[in-house]
């Protein structure tokens, strides 16, 4: 923000401090919303929201163009972190275990190769080029998880649809 918006360091504070404010009345919202929206469909409209926000990150011209994008990464945020692992559990249902480790282990995995790619992208082509890297891996997992749709199946018992 600084070098490449000429922003302040007081802009910089802003930006962080907006998104770290929202992240959690957002996911206290998704997770009142949790009985009528499934957590395969919440982690696509991450992905859309996340689109939206690299697209801004990589063309903004001005700091107000990032202070107001926050919202959209406070959304992304809430939606990965607080559904994350319910997503993996209705993946895996008959294993709580195994789907917590793997999540668990992917996000460890998906925070080291992220910032150490991000930084060596941004030290050899620039820090724009990290959001246009991050874009395309967020259309990639969109990709995937519009191809990999959960099956459902009746519990007759109750009368409700559970994921296998």
């Amino acid at each position: 923000m600084v070098n490449e918006l000429h922003g302040t360091h007081s802009d910089v504070g802003l930006v962080v401090s907006v998104c770290a404010g929202l992240e959690i009345p957002i996911m206290l919202l998704l997770g009142a919303m949790g009985r009528k929206i499934s957590n395969h469909t919440l982690m696509i409209i991450g992905c859309i929201i996340a689109v939206f926000y690299y697209t801004i990150l990589s063309v903004s011209t001005d700091t107000w163009q990032l202070i107001a994008a926050q919202l959209f990464q406070a959304t992304f945020v809430a939606i990965v972190m607080g559904n994350g692992l319910s997503y993996f559990t209705d993946l895996l249902p008959n294993s709580p275990g195994l789907s917590a480790t793997i999540y668990s282990n992917g996000s460890t995995i998906g925070r080291l190769v992220g910032n150490l790619g991000g930084g060596s992208i941004a030290q050899f082509a620039g820090f724009r080029n990290v959001n246009w890297v991050c874009l395309a891996i967020v259309i990639f997992a969109f990709l995937i998880l519009w191809r990999i749709r959960p099956h459902y199946e009746m519990d007759v018992a109750t009368g409700h649809s559970q994921s296998l």
